[in-house]
């Protein structure tokens, strides 16, 4: 990604932005930041250390910088917020459970590198501690012996349900000396055959097929529930290690104001189910905003919003402003973008076109050439553009920006298209209006 990474670092504050995050303990603000160039800065800095926490004030913002930064990394995570007031009647709780236990399951096993994208609410709900859920993990590899009667009762204290055929993820089934297993972790259900009390065979299949896909020597299950626990648990920060981990907050502002509108919106309800008399709901299930204001504050932390935040119980302890435009909107005309492609390569500028098509990206690079722009399609992200180069690139951000300070620019279909424009995905021509 050195045709993203090379511009950052001509930006004039950022040798010092790197030199005190090494040794940052609270929060090095940076205000001037907008939209998906956030997720930019981001990953320029995610080399400082392996493990990156992303905090968003809510869920919506926590998407969209998901997405934004997975076009930098396919290898990042979205932990989703537990609903914790209508938790048990979620109809997307399965879903919901199997994406915040992948992030578990990546913690646990230690990747090398790892970027998790979180809201404020996602790190208020108190958990069990990883080193808990490790040993309640089921693991299997071929030749171990096997209590099917155990396996059984454990999988139903895990949240699995039996069925008679494995379907979706959380369910498993024993017929004979054959079980399955639908790990909530896994893309792809698992059989294990048994002969007598010995594990015969382990492999992948096809749950609407049945057919197998691939033979496997071992298998971890995780768990398919998530027990609520109260205050002898720990937040969803304390899974990321002091040493090795930075933490990126988007907006301050936001994060404070949503993070206190949930806990006042959870503790009215506890309140109110009390009266009535249900004891379904816990008071201690959530961690206050000021103790996790508390934990945020003693870690190594970078904050990035449009604006500086309002005094308030932050550590604050640098702060920087880097000049980011935003890109214009082109409403589909060609002329138009051409003709601020032509000023760029005036002023020495390196672009970047993205496009959520390759065969896009391949016509609109020969089109622009065709205008006498130095346009080319790349799928090198290392190649270092030389002033005026546009390399048009197969990806997707939400919309573009511009470094002026360095001469740097991206541009997106939805800042060439619009957003309508950009979401009709039946139409399979180009859509300039030109010639």
């Amino acid at each position: 990604m050195k045709t993203f990474l090379q511009p950052l670092q001509n930006l004039a504050e950022m040798e010092e932005i790197q030199k005190q995050t090494k040794k940052n303990c609270g929060i090095l603000e940076i205000s001037g930041c907008m939209e998906s160039q956030k997720a930019h800065l981001m990953y320029g800095l995610s080399g400082l250390f392996p493990c990156h926490l992303v905090i968003a004030a809510d869920e919506k913002s926590a998407k969209e910088l998901y997405e934004d930064y997975r076009f930098y990394d396919k290898r990042v995570y979205y932990y989703p917020a537990k609903d914790l007031l209508f938790f048990q009647a979620d109809i997307h709780g399965n879903l919901l459970i199997r994406q915040r236990m992948q992030v578990i399951r990546a913690l646990l096993e230690r990747e090398d590198e790892i970027t998790v994208v979180t809201s404020i609410d996602g790190c208020m709900d108190y958990l069990a501690p990883l080193e808990k859920i490790e040993k309640q993990l089921i693991y299997f590899r071929n030749d171990s012996t096997l209590d099917m009667d155990k396996l059984t009762a454990a999988l139903v204290h895990m949240g699995y349900e039996r069925v008679g055929q494995v379907e979706m993820p959380g369910q498993f089934s024993i017929r004979g000396g054959i079980i399955d297993i639908y790990s909530l972790t896994e893309e792809n259900p698992w059989r294990i055959e048994l002969w007598g009390d010995e594990i015969d065979s382990i492999r992948s299949f096809d749950a609407q097929s049945q057919r197998s896909l691939e033979n496997l020597d071992d298998v971890t299950i995780y768990p398919a529930a998530e027990q609520p626990m109260e205050k002898n648990g720990v937040s969803f920060l304390d899974y990321f290690k002091e040493t090795e981990t930075l933490f990126f907050l988007d907006e301050l502002n936001h994060l404070e104001e949503n993070a206190k509108a949930v806990q006042e919106e959870f503790q009215q309800s506890c309140e109110n189910r009390k009266e009535k008399g249900e004891i379904s709901l816990s008071g201690d299930w959530m961690c206050t905003w000021e103790e996790l204001c508390h934990k945020i504050n003693d870690r190594n932390c970078v904050a990035m919003s449009l604006l500086d935040p309002k005094k308030s119980n932050w550590k604050i302890s640098g702060q920087f402003n880097i000049t980011v435009k935003s890109m214009s909107s082109y409403q589909s005309s060609f002329e138009l973008l051409v003709k601020d492609l032509k000023q760029y390569k005036k002023e020495g500028y390196q672009i970047v076109l993205l496009s959520g098509s390759r065969t896009r990206a391949e016509r609109l690079a020969k089109d622009l050439q065709e205008e006498g722009l130095n346009a080319f399609y790349g799928q090198d992200s290392d190649r270092i553009l030389q002033p005026g180069e546009i390399m048009v690139a197969y990806g997707h951000a939400r919309r573009g920006f511009e470094y002026p300070l360095v001469k740097f620019a991206v541009i997106t279909e939805t800042d060439i298209f619009g957003k309508e424009q950009k979401k009709r995905k039946k139409k399979k021509e180009y859509n300039f209006n030109y010639k």
